[in-house]
């Protein structure tokens, strides 16, 4: 579990790394296609919130699922994934590790004389 807490960590500063220079002025030249996809995705976010504190205040989420038997629970899951499928699930973490560098290396903008 440290392992993997350790994993993200680094995959966020792969994150910052990538966002360099342009986390100094986000928003200079205005607001792109991005930034009205953000606020959008926000919006529906912020709706899904209200549906869902509406619905548990009015009573219609009372009842618990019952979900286990028929599709298992994180711990079932958790074992599945580092007993029988260990290999798949390490070597997709090193496949999605080496496209976090490779993102921050293709993204880096280093002017080359």
């Amino acid at each position: 579990m440290l392992v993997y807490a350790g994993a993200v960590m680094v995959m966020f500063l792969f994150v910052i790394a990538y966002v360099g220079r342009r986390a100094d002025a986000p928003f200079e030249g205005g607001p792109s296609w991005q930034t009205l996809a953000a606020v959008v995705a926000g919006g529906v976010l912020l709706a899904n919130v209200v549906i869902a504190l509406g619905l548990t205040t009015s009573g219609r989420l009372d009842e618990e699922a019952d979900v286990t038997q028929a599709f298992g629970g994180p711990s079932e899951l958790g074992s599945v994934f580092l007993t029988n499928h260990l290999l798949a699930f390490e070597i997709t973490s090193i496949v999605l590790l080496v496209a976090a560098v490779g993102g921050v290396i293709l993204g880096s903008e280093r002017h080359r004389g």
